[in-house]
């Protein structure tokens, strides 16, 4: 029962008991903690820097900046990036849509996320997880 769908750069594969995902997941996840990581510990100096009496609305902005990153920076560590996942270890299967963007998103036992983004055939993939993994899907 192995199906294999297309991505825009890589493919998911669903076997019986797993599910083999290949793509860029790991560079794109460490390429946005180093950014992010980046950005916080810009905001984190000028943040420091605030507390002598010279400031200006400028380090305001920068350690706004430095907070948001914060916050990106922990979204992008409760991620997963697992390119073979077992059928116990996920917990929900959703097809989500944010503006123009259609990405199934895997939720792991460990409170983890898989995030499969640009699939070409979305609607045969909902399909497929509609009939086959109807006790994993959520709304």
């Amino acid at each position: 029962m192995a199906q294999t769908f297309k991505l825009k750069k890589g493919e998911i594969l669903f076997e019986n008991d797993k599910i083999i995902i290949s793509d860029k997941a790991k560079l794109q996840r460490y390429m946005s903690l180093f950014t992010s990581g980046l950005w916080m510990l810009v905001g984190i100096k000028y943040m420091l820097k605030s507390g002598q009496l010279n400031t200006d609305s400028l380090d305001y902005f920068w350690i706004f900046l430095g907070v948001i990153n914060i916050l990106v920076f922990v979204a992008y560590l409760l991620r997963s990036s697992k390119s073979i996942i077992l059928i116990d270890e996920v917990k929900s299967l959703q097809v989500k849509q944010r503006l123009n963007n259609i990405f199934l998103d895997i939720k792991l036992n460990d409170h983890r996320l898989r995030r499969v983004s640009q699939v070409e055939d979305m609607e045969e993939l909902e399909e497929y997880i509609k009939t086959h993994y109807d006790g994993l899907t959520t709304k």
